[in-house]
């Protein structure tokens, strides 16, 4: 019994560690994009975790650009798809960043520092936009390893079953 409690504890561990530490743990200040956004150069060089989905990938001869919508990030820090955004923000790499595995659509979460903003025009309106400077990523698959679809509301993969046997986990 003993070594399944103990065996039960290092898969635990180990399926917890799948992400960087500074992508599942906040920095200190734990800044916003919605705090940032109004004044960006009152917070250069201040350190974010922020995650979304990517909207363009953007590869320069010195350094790449990732444009991303940002959403709330779980528990975890991966990026939760929802209606409530605060906005977009650029992430800039001096890595080459390939389109064909950052593609539109997918989740990163980053951690970095706010080093510059840019302007950007979104159909007629202008934005002025934060730019970090990646220091630790993580990219998250489209599905869960189950390959179902994923369920923002519990951090764990949709089984179909739930309460009252309604294929959902709500009443």
């Amino acid at each position: 019994m003993r070594a399944l409690i103990i065996a039960s504890l290092a898969m635990f561990i180990v399926a917890c560690s799948s992400a960087p530490a500074t992508i599942q743990h906040a920095p200190h200040a734990d800044l916003q994009l919605k705090q940032v956004s109004p004044n960006v150069d009152a917070y250069m060089g201040e350190a974010v975790r922020w995650g979304g989905k990517i909207i363009d990938v953007k590869n320069e001869q010195s350094y790449s650009q990732i444009q991303l919508v940002q959403f709330p990030l779980n528990r975890y820090g991966r990026p939760v798809e929802s209606n409530e955004s605060q906005g977009r923000f650029l992430v800039r790499s001096n890595e080459f960043l390939d389109p064909e595995i950052f593609t539109n659509g997918s989740m990163l979460t980053v951690y970095g520092r706010i080093t510059d903003k840019a302007t950007l025009k979104v159909d007629q309106k202008t934005l002025t936009l934060p730019v970090i400077d990646i220091i630790d990523s993580q990219r998250w698959p489209v599905n869960s390893a189950s390959g179902r679809p994923y369920n923002p509301k519990h951090d764990w993969p949709f089984v179909g079953f739930g309460y009252y046997a309604t294929g959902s986990y709500s009443p």
